[in-house]
């Protein structure tokens, strides 16, 4: 459970559908934009952890409905996008935080790895915010945020299918925003480096053996609530001149402007 914040950035009564919402960064993210006043809409596969996060924060007076969504198929999207806007009447806010987990040595690749990152991740985002804009422009405006990673900009070669899908988002989010900002949408997307997790746990014992590790993109380590206050502001008004950034949240650990 994440501290209710001491401030306010006028969020409350808005409705929000975070998809990922069963990971680290996702449930945390939900966390704090319920405790901002937001109704948030929780989407995952695991039912179970969508169910305790949403306990936890009805718990502590906050709203919260669980969608159990397989992003990975499109009718599985669209029937959930009609059903949560059915059931609010609106949608504001859209978070994409699932997770892409293909690590490898390169020529060890198979075509079904890359498929399934570009299906998990890539193809998730695609299908949301195809599901949802007509929504958004329909009530004047609407705000994205996805989630990507430092990937995207900072190539690991045991993470190369991941870093690829994270650049794609990258361009993806910048495309959208350029086309519907006259319609009142914002999309931004948030890079963040490693995560401290149980999976970034995982995924560091894994690693440590690989020739293709790059220590540089394992330091640094945030934490989800770091993602999730950077989600909420930009969720708000205070962001409102933001179209089509990429926001690193990584340390500083991009040797790079």
């Amino acid at each position: 459970m994440i501290p209710a914040p001491s401030y306010s950035l006028g969020l409350d009564g808005q409705c929000a559908w975070v998809l990922g919402a069963s990971g680290a960064i996702g449930s945390v993210v939900a966390e704090l934009l319920a405790a901002q006043g937001v109704t948030v809409f929780l989407s995952g596969r695991n039912k179970t952890k969508l169910d305790a996060l949403q306990s936890i924060i009805t718990q502590t007076g906050g709203r919260a409905r669980v969608r159990v969504v397989d992003a990975t198929r499109t009718n599985e999207v669209t029937l959930a996008a009609s059903e949560i806007i059915r059931q609010s009447g609106k949608l504001n806010i859209l978070v994409n935080a699932t997770a892409s987990s293909t690590f490898g040595e390169f020529l060890d690749l198979t075509d079904d790895d890359w498929e399934r990152t570009f299906q998990s991740k890539l193809m998730v985002y695609v299908r949301s915010m195809r599901a949802v804009l007509p929504t958004m422009i329909k009530a004047g405006g609407g705000v994205i945020i996805n989630i990507s990673g430092k990937a995207g900009k900072l190539p690991s070669p045991a993470h190369l299918p991941g870093g690829s899908m994270n650049a794609a988002v990258n361009l993806l989010t910048k495309g959208i925003s350029e086309r519907y900002k006259d319609q009142g949408i914002r999309a931004n997307t948030i890079a963040p480096g490693p995560i401290a997790s149980a999976r970034f746990d995982a995924l560091a014992a894994q690693l440590v053996a690989s020739p293709s590790a790059n220590p540089v993109f394992m330091s640094r380590q945030g934490t989800p609530q770091d993602v999730a206050q950077a989600v909420a502001w930009l969720a708000s008004s205070h962001a409102a001149h933001l179209h089509g950034i990429v926001l690193p949240l990584d340390g500083g650990a991009i040797p790079s402007v």
